[in-house]
């Protein structure tokens, strides 16, 4: 599918300090126009339960058709990678004999991605992959497609207001590297190092609930995947 047909792409850069993500963004809470050209079928959305109209537990090629059928063809597909296990440890582990690499319930793994869109895949074999998750993350180069939140809209570059008005028991807390994670989210999502939602711009321990000024949403994720044993 012709990328041009994509409905919004997030202006964003993000920069890394002291272990952070900072993102400026043409964010706003005006309603958004689709642009000129776009169709219906370029709109995704996902969900605590699944990705489009595939919940949890769909074969894996049922789940990437759908999504191409939408948003054209991954970026990048991950072949199936084999885990490993450790001695005395819980799970199948992404480095072997390295217990804080990324680890999940499963044997195997795979991911299919369009720009800042992954989604996740598992199983006990390669036959079997089924899906599991997915997770939104914007980043340098990364184009924000129209996928959004089901229900709500709420998607990458959003401010805390939009995201907190469509969520309202959401919080804010600190995170690894004093980034700020999004608490009390409206179902589980995967861990990356400092939380499984997660706005722009820097904690402050002096006030610990505070949103700086022009925070964005800069990750989404739902469903569950290999997640670090650290930070």
């Amino acid at each position: 599918m012709d990328r041009s047909r994509r409905l919004i792409a997030l202006v964003a850069s993000v920069a890394v300090v002291g272990g952070s993500a900072g993102c400026t963004s043409l964010a706003t809470d005006e309603p958004r126009e689709p642009s000129s050209g776009s169709t219906a079928d370029v709109s995704l959305q996902v969900s605590g339960s699944g990705v489009g109209s595939q919940p949890f537990g769909t074969d894996a090629d049922e789940v990437v058709a759908e999504v191409a059928a939408r948003l054209g063809e991954p970026d990048d597909a991950s072949r199936p990678q084999d885990l490993f296990r450790i001695p005395g440890q819980d799970g199948w582990f992404e480095v072997a004999g390295d217990p804080i690499s990324p680890s999940w319930q499963y044997p195997v793994v795979s991911r299919s991605c369009w720009d800042a869109l992954c989604v996740i895949f598992g199983g006990d074999d390669a036959d079997a992959l089924r899906l599991r998750g997915w997770e939104l993350a914007a980043g340098p180069g990364r184009e924000a497609l129209d996928v959004h939140l089901a229900d709500t809209g709420v998607r990458l570059g959003d401010s805390w207001k939009r995201l907190h008005a469509a969520y309202p028991q959401t919080a804010v807390g600190g995170a690894e590297g004093a980034s700020l994670a999004v608490l009390s989210t409206p179902w589980t999502g995967i861990f990356d190092g400092a939380a499984a939602w997660r706005l722009s711009g820097q904690w402050d321990h002096t006030r610990p609930h505070h949103v700086p000024a022009g925070a964005v949403v800069t990750r989404l994720s739902g469903g569950e995947g290999p997640e670090p044993g650290c930070c």
